[in-house]
């Protein structure tokens, strides 16, 4: 519940509460708490202790441990597929009988399938892990803003204060001098005066102690870091993933094609894919383990960094944390006193008008009180927003809202980016072993060479050969001249017999040759006509 401060007509504020601000809680998420639960082993083999604490070098050692996991799994997936690559290179088949790979096609669509499921996953963790971040960097923009907005409001008082110490009581002064009032008046208007001036000097000590604590502490740097990193991590990991969709996408035609290059290209790819898988693997899991350790107790190391970064008090610190009706502020004792200071200003200031309107006109007497009403009436305003700001319900819930980013939706997105760096690795080494079976059985596509169909030995089919005599009919005139022994005109060509085998292969044979005609015709007269 969020409280309210009013102004009264002297200048005293009253608290009055507000409902439907509720100050939220914070608990540790189950996630958190399973990777917390995980055994921290440093490089000595030794159990340590699992505080959240990035200064040991201890505690270091245990997250580079637990990363090590993963690229040590990568490790022995190299040499099992390196002594798995030899074997098959090795190995002869006995028949080379080609087998139908259809069942094994449809079990490599079926793992494809399932492997871009996976991947599927690890893009919705992505998207969490970024929207974690982002209410992170929400909540922390909001409290980076209450504590710049107490700050202005420090600034302002002070500004208010000192124009009515330096300026405004000089009309005040002015007026106490005045030859209308008789002694006893001037006097008690100088001294009235006076106490006005000691009163704005009360105010100004009290808000210094609270401008100690908010003076130093700024968010913008911490805020615009985890921004840049973020974004060039969520691009990293959807260029990743989706670069794994298209691989998954170009098996996927290469199994159904029977293309043996894509399967060859792509059973390369995934060795590099899986290289990178097992790597942000081991990331993954180093940064949700340390991630979960600082969720179980987060206040124990933000009071840590308060302490050596800023000049907050602790206590201020425990009271935004807790937040608590058992908690106080420890800035209420110098917000009171301020406050005190302003109404004791204001209440002589009545005094004073009570007094000189007896002697000078409405006029004069507005023209020297009005700025100092005026500048009292404003530090009234900065001190109830300064009570505001440094209330803890805001702060307070600004810090759980930043503890959930981090600690539900950004673990949750962590959690589901390791499942799928693991899964979808040891799916795409059982996509290798897969693909070296299916290309053994796939064969060199056939390629068809140009050929001559005027070439009178090119076998024909009989049915639609033309005539024997034909090709010799249509000999160039040149070859007349020569009146020698030219080559016999043969009524035969030879035919040729296609069958296809058991296995699928083609055999052409040779039919027998006729017998020899009775008769040869005279080698001189050319080639007879059949």
């Amino acid at each position: 519940m969020s409280v309210k401060y009013d102004v009264t007509t002297e200048g005293v504020l009253s608290a009055t509460p507000q409902p439907g601000n509720e100050v939220l809680q914070y608990q540790t998420p189950w996630l958190a708490e399973l990777f917390h639960s995980f055994p921290h082993i440093n490089l000595s083999f030794k159990l340590t202790n699992s505080t959240f604490d990035p200064e040991n070098e201890s505690y270091l050692q245990t997250l580079g441990f637990l990363a090590a996991l993963p690229i040590s799994f990568l490790v022995l997936v190299l040499m099992l597929f390196s002594c798995y690559c030899c074997v098959r290179c090795c190995r002869q088949d006995k028949t080379k009988k080609r087998k139908k790979i259809t069942c094994l096609t449809w079990t490599i669509v079926i793992f494809l399938l399932i492997t871009g499921g996976i991947i599927g996953m690890g893009l919705f963790g992505n998207e969490d892990v970024d929207k974690g971040i982002v209410q992170f960097t929400t909540a922390a923009n909001s409290l980076d803003g209450t504590i710049s907005g107490a700050r202005n409001e420090i600034n302002s008082a002070e500004d208010n204060v000192n124009n009515t110490i330096n300026n405004g009581v000089n009309g005040l002064l002015n007026l106490a001098s005045s030859p209308l009032l008789n002694e006893t008046a001037r006097a008690k208007l100088k001294q009235w005066t006076n106490d006005i001036v000691i009163s704005g000097q009360k105010v100004l000590s009290s808000i210094a102690n609270i401008k100690d604590d908010v003076h130093e502490t700024e968010l913008g740097d911490v805020i615009s870091k985890v921004k840049a990193y973020e974004y060039y991590r969520w691009l990293a990991t959807l260029v990743f993933l989706c670069w794994e969709l298209l691989i998954c996408l170009l098996l996927l035609i290469g199994a159904f094609k029977k293309y043996k290059a894509i399967l060859l290209m792509c059973t390369g790819l995934f060795v590099f894919n899986i290289i990178l898988s097992l790597i942000t693997a081991g990331a993954y899991l180093g940064v949700s383990v340390g991630l979960s350790d600082f969720c179980v107790d987060p206040d124990t190391y933000v009071n840590k960094v308060v302490r050596s970064e800023t000049k907050v008090g602790l206590g201020f610190v425990q009271y935004c944390m807790n937040c608590s009706d058992k908690e106080e502020n420890p800035f209420d004792q110098y917000l009171l006193a301020a406050q005190s200071s302003v109404t004791d200003a204001n209440r002589t200031l009545t005094k004073i008008v009570e007094m000189a309107s007896l002697f000078v006109g409405e006029s004069v007497l507005q023209q020297a009180v009005k700025p100092v009403r005026d500048d009292l009436g404003k530090t009234v305003i900065n001190i109830q927003e300064l009570y505001a700001d440094v209330n803890c319900a805001g702060i307070h819930n600004d810090y759980v809202n930043a503890l959930l980013g981090v600690c539900d939706r950004g673990i949750t997105g962590l959690a589901f980016l390791l499942m799928s760096s693991l899964v979808s690795a040891t799916f795409l080494g059982l996509l290798i072993i897969f693909n070296s079976v299916a290309w053994r059985h796939m064969g060199k596509r056939k390629e068809y060479a140009s050929i001559d169909e005027d070439d009178p030995f090119f076998p024909r089919n009989p049915e639609t050969a033309p005539p024997a005599s034909s090709y010799y009919s249509m000999r160039p005139p040149a070859r007349e001249a020569f009146r020698g022994s030219p080559p016999p005109a043969y009524d035969y060509y030879p035919q040729y017999s296609r069958q296809t085998t058991e296995v699928g292969e083609t055999v052409e044979t040779v039919v027998p040759e006729p017998s020899a005609p009775d008769s040869v015709s005279d080698p001189t007269s050319g080639p007879t006509d059949v």
